[in-house]
């Protein structure tokens, strides 16, 4: 197997795996916080809501600009 391979079976799996979160987060009774709330909370805290903007641009700056 590739690296490129394996790179896109983990991006997917990633993928899957956040979809998932989301569904089980809209069921009745789940222990799962829904994305808005999530980003309520975050901006919420300022000191928390930079981290989010910081690791954001680290992200962007490493993998997506080449």
């Amino acid at each position: 197997m590739s690296a490129q391979a394996l790179s896109d079976a983990l991006w997917g799996m990633l993928a899957a795996g956040g979809v998932a979160a989301v569904a089980v987060s809209h069921l009745a009774g789940a222990h799962l916080e829904r994305i808005s709330a999530l980003v309520r909370r975050v901006e919420a805290n300022r000191a928390a809501y930079v981290c989010v903007i910081v690791s954001w641009m680290w992200v962007g700056w490493h993998f997506f600009a080449r």
